[in-house]
Formats: C-alpha cells, structure tokens, sequence
C-alpha cells in the first residue's frame, strides 16, 4: 500500500507541475500577441511604436470606425514637400485621401489628419487588423509615384 501512495503523490505533481509549465506558456503566448484577442493594447502600442520611426511618412494617430472610415493623423519627416496619394491596406487595393477640406500636401515636419473612407472595420468593440499598409507619395518637384511599405499592420479597437 505504501507504493501506491508514492505512485499517486508522484503523478499528482506531476500533473501540476505540468499544468503551471502550461499556464505560463499561455501567458507569454498571449503578452506577444500570438493569440488572438489577448493583449491587443500591448500590440497597439508597440505598433503605434513602429509607424512612428518610419521615414518619411509616420503614422502619429489613427482610428478605425464601421461606420465613418479610418482617420490617420499623418507626419512628414522627411525634408522634402510631399503630396500624398493613396493608402492601401486591409482587404482594399487603393483608396486615396479625403482630407476634408486640407490640402494633400505636406510640408517638411508638418503633421495633418487624413480621412480615408474605403478603409473601415467589422463591429463596434471588435480587435482590428489591417494588414499590408502603404503609402503612395509624390515628392514634390521630385521624384513622382515614391511608395512606403509598412512591415507591421494597423491594430486597434474598431470604433
């Protein structure tokens, strides 16, 4: 009987050991963002991290709706006038700007919000993602048709 107690005890912990090795995977699964839903902000900010040293069109802002399209608050910080033209992304091919009355052009360090109303998300309170982000771009009275390729997504709560 007493070898029994000891098989019993032994596969017990076993058993919790193996079910805490679990939990904790899952908890570091989920702060990098490898599982849906789970620590969108964390991804959010380190995507707003990301479009923010892009150079030379910078992403300082942005909000997605289901309803009124997707507002991006735009940075130049290249030295140069730029025109921008479009922005790709998500399941759409092209939609170009509707600044909303603002011209299209921005000069060396100036910032403007761009309204892009192609671009919209699912639900209210859902985790977005919109994937594949770039940015079609006249220097101006330089090169024309310059494009910025994002490597990271837009990530956000659809509003």
């Amino acid at each position: 009987m007493y070898n029994r107690k000891k098989k019993g005890q032994a596969t017990i912990e076993y058993l919790v050991l193996l079910s805490v090795a679990i939990i904790i995977a899952l908890v570091i699964f989920a702060f990098m963002g490898w599982i849906p839903g789970f620590a969108g902000s964390l991804k959010e900010r380190q995507v707003k991290l990301y479009w923010s040293s892009q150079f030379p069109i910078q992403i300082r802002d942005y909000k997605v709706s289901n309803s009124t399209g997707t507002y991006i608050q735009l940075q130049n910080v290249g030295d140069s006038k730029i025109e921008i033209l479009n922005m790709t992304g998500g399941f759409l091919n092209d939609t170009t700007p509707d600044p909303s009355g603002v011209d299209a052009r921005l000069s060396a360090g100036e910032t403007k919000i761009f309204h892009f109303d192609g671009i919209t998300c699912p639900t209210t309170g859902v985790v977005y993602e919109l994937e594949n982000i770039s940015f079609g771009y006249n220097v101006i009275d330089g090169i024309q048709g310059m494009v910025e390729i994002g490597d990271r997504e837009l990530v956000g709560t659809c509003q």
